[in-house]
């Protein structure tokens, strides 16, 4: 009866050991993800088109933080217009490659100043974001 009692709390203890070790690693996870930014801005030395108006001749900037080597480095990618395919493609290939991880978040930061991006291409890019593990949240401008 002894020794049932004693596999008993060996078997308790291991499932609370299963428990943590579970914990850790989904902190792990979420330490790894990364808040990714898609910034609307101009060109420096381009004007807002058309004038008084909220400006059409935008461009798009991914900041994306690169992992490598337990490092992270920023690289900007630059985008002429808002195409939700292109984008989730350059997004894709970096979680492919590793650099971003899985559970990642990407910020779509419109300007206040500039005509916001196609519904339809934002939820191109948000459908295709989330086929590969990544979520889309958009920013408010107001």
């Amino acid at each position: 009866m002894a020794q049932l009692f004693s596999l008993g709390r060996i078997a308790h203890a291991m499932k609370i050991i299963t428990i943590i070790f579970t914990a850790l690693a989904l902190s792990t996870l979420s330490v790894l993800a990364d808040d990714v930014h898609l910034v609307q801005t101009i060109a420096v030395g381009d004007r807002m088109l058309p004038a008084n108006a909220l400006a059409t001749n935008s461009i798009y900037v991914l900041l994306l933080p690169l992992h490598e080597s337990g490092k992270v480095h920023i690289n900007p990618v630059v985008f002429k217009k808002f195409d939700g395919k292109d984008i989730g493609r350059t997004i894709e290939g970096a979680v492919s490659f590793g650099f971003l991880p899985k559970g990642s978040v990407l910020h779509v930061d419109p300007s206040p100043r500039m005509a916001s991006p196609p519904d339809a291409e934002v939820k191109i890019l948000t459908d295709y974001c989330k086929n590969i593990g990544v979520t889309v949240v958009e920013s408010s401008t107001e």
